[in-house]
């Protein structure tokens, strides 16, 4: 056995590849229907198909040890439900799952799966296996104290630090196993009732430094650049991220050779050859997992906090993007590589990740709606989750803003891809917006910082604005025709889809057909808000004896237009 180990070894060093490019062994699955996948629609646009109708994961995550006992986990769903969630994004960790080599203990996963469904939630499931935030705490103790079997990244110095290296075989293989038998386990509980609906294997991986110094990895920087990179960098080559094209061409953009000499002795070919291994590794761990159920699968990152650090600052070998191209063509089982948005840029970060070959999709983020809406109207985001959903129980101006996008949910995925949909949101500096849908020249002006939303325009003259705090003028991109107003309709959907009118706007509140005021639904209450930090103090009203607030949310407007 030991020989065929080595020659197997030894044929893998010769062709220049990777030992995480081997697939491993997997029974036939009789049956790999899921209730979830990812598929292009009309506009090119990538969606989320659950159940056979688009779906967008109007998400939050748990923070990290909600999950870790059933007991905590289900007095969590009454007040999630408060937030009008339709998703929970949700780990199990490795060391839990898998407490004794072989042994699996089914019992969180089940009461996850379970209380998700009787709370009218869909589930994606967060694998905390052999890497979390760059580190290995959620690794089995079987795993972290073999330390010759399951070994550890070394530094410069050659110190064996806290983290598994992604270059042991040992280690990817019984992460896979377990990666493997969990999913094979949620497919026999859940594919009937398709609660699970993604995954993600692993948890903002990389190293906090250049490189790993074990001998493994030391042997693998000296081999070729496998081949699978260089063709996917020939074919891509007009697309390639700059990064990855600057370093490429700098060296000659030489078409084969050791990553010395394709990319340089320098930062940027130890940090291409790393995101190579921790790519194929997860590539490795979800390969044997969808084979046996198939379900879209995305890898979340550390963002790249500014753009002069260097690799080891943020974690190194995660899915940034600067190295998307080389998880491209790494990973081909993993789905969407998704930014982990704590950072202001959110516009710019956003459209970063929006690729033909890459839906945008958000699993930690700030709890800030106007991101959401954004999101969702301008990138055709599949999903927005804040991080420890948990603690916003109680905001109000998040609950309703959830609300009404799951109120505009079909008209925003019939729309996702197309220019009849576009988002609103003011960032600090700008004060308006022009921008052309249809015959029209819409001009959104902020009335104040918090001013977001989205316009989709549904028939050749009828617009459907959601959102708090702007104004939309609607000119004609005609200059021998005036744009204008016929009438401002407030309401919502109800859960039929159907139109519900409460109010025609006009005089006062449209400066008579002139403009369109998003102004936002208002709510009298007499609870102590923390939401809105808006100056609406002209819109509270005082009652005797009990004092009453206005609280304010992003409100529904259909909006007719004409030309003359």
């Amino acid at each position: 056995m030991k020989k065929l180990l080595t020659t197997i070894l030894c044929l893998i060093l010769l062709t220049g590849t990777s030992m995480m490019n081997a697939r491993p062994p997997m029974q036939a699955s009789m049956n790999t229907e899921v209730p979830s996948k990812l598929v292009k629609n009309e506009n090119g646009s990538w969606q989320l198909i659950v159940n056979g109708k688009p779906f967008i994961m109007l998400a939050g995550e748990l923070h990290n040890s909600s999950a870790s006992t059933t007991e905590y986990l289900n007095s969590l769903w009454a007040p999630l439900k408060t937030l009008n969630l339709n998703t929970v994004l949700a780990p199990i960790a490795w060391e839990q799952f898998e407490p004794q080599e072989g042994i699996y203990d089914y019992t969180l996963i089940d009461n996850m799966i379970d209380g998700a469904r009787k709370n009218g939630f869909k589930l994606s499931v967060l694998w905390f296996g052999s890497w979390k935030n760059g580190e290995s705490s959620y690794a089995p103790t079987w795993v972290k104290e073999d330390t010759k079997r399951f070994f550890r990244v070394k530094n410069v110095e050659g110190k064996e630090i806290e983290t598994l290296s992604p270059f042991c075989e040992n280690t990817m293989k019984a992460d896979a196993k377990a990666f493997r038998i969990l999913v094979e386990h949620i497919k026999k509980m859940d594919q009937a009732t398709g609660t699970v609906i993604a995954l993600q294997p692993e948890n903002e991986v990389g190293i906090f430094q250049d490189m790993d110094y074990t001998k493994a990895s030391l042997t693998a920087y000296g081999q070729e650049v496998p081949q699978a990179l260089i063709q996917y960098m020939k074919k891509n080559r007009k697309n390639l991220r700059k990064e990855l094209l600057s370093v490429w061409k700098e060296n000659g953009a030489k078409t084969s050779g050791t990553w010395k000499t394709v990319f340089g002795d320098n930062a940027w070919s130890k940090s291409f050859y790393t995101t190579w291994q921790y790519a194929t590794y997860i590539d490795f761990v979800a390969a044997g997992a969808k084979e046996i159920y198939p379900l879209p699968t995305f890898c979340n990152c550390w963002l790249v906090q500014k753009p002069d650090d260097m690799p080891g600052v943020y974690p190194n070998g995660g899915p940034v993007s600067r190295v998307m191209d080389i998880w491209k063509a790494a990973a081909p089982h993993i789905n969407v590589l998704a930014p982990d948005i704590y950072l202001s840029d959110f516009k710019n970060i956003v459209a970063d990740y929006h690729r033909a070959d890459n839906p945008l999709l958000i699993p930690e983020a700030v709890m800030k709606p106007a991101n959401a809406f954004w999101a969702f109207g301008e990138h055709s985001a599949l999903c927005y989750s804040p991080f420890g959903i948990e603690d916003g129980a109680d905001n109000f101006t998040f609950a309703q803003s959830y609300k009404v996008l799951d109120e505009l949910m079909p008209l925003i995925t019939e729309h996702q891809g197309s220019n009849r949909m576009i988002g609103v949101m003011k960032m600090p500096g700008e004060s308006e917006r022009t921008v052309t849908m249809g015959d029209y020249q819409l001009c959104i002006k902020y009335d104040a910082e918090d001013a977001y939303g989205l316009i989709i325009r549904t028939e050749k003259n009828e617009f459907v604005v959601a959102g708090i705090n702007f104004k939309v003028y609607f000119t004609s991109t005609d200059k021998k025709k005036t744009g204008y107003i016929k009438q401002v309709w407030e309401g919502g959907y109800d859960t039929d889809g159907e139109w519900k009118a409460t109010r025609l706007l006009n005089g006062d509140e449209t400066y008579h057909n002139a403009v369109l005021i998003a102004k936002g639904r208002r709510t009298f209450t007499s609870e102590k808000s923390n939401n809105y930090n808006a100056d609406h103090s002209d819109e509270i009203f005082v009652y005797s004896p009990t004092s009453y607030q206005a609280v304010w949310s992003p409100g529904i407007y259909r909006v007719t237009t004409y030309l003359r």
